[in-house]
């Protein structure tokens, strides 16, 4: 007899939740690992990306994003 039922006949259940919760662990585990991996391969991409189009192009991404928003709000400041 198992910890969760106590009589012979509710083996199988328990046998049965405890086989249900292995496989959502592992799948947990599984879609944690993918999601991540996933996020690092596509900003590798991303990065490469805008490397390779500032490269090519007169166009900076930094100059027009981030420099523009450190001086638009030190420009509130000042």
């Amino acid at each position: 007899m198992g910890w969760l039922f106590k009589t012979p006949s509710d083996d199988a259940t328990e046998s049965t939740l405890r086989a249900i919760h292995m496989a959502n662990t592992l799948d947990n585990a599984y879609e944690r690992t993918w999601g991540w991996v996933k996020a690092v391969v596509f900003s590798f991409i991303s990065a490469l990306s805008v490397s390779a189009f500032e490269y090519h192009n007169d166009w900076s991404f930094w100059e027009h994003t981030v420099n523009w928003l450190a001086d638009k709000v030190l420009g509130w400041f000042q």
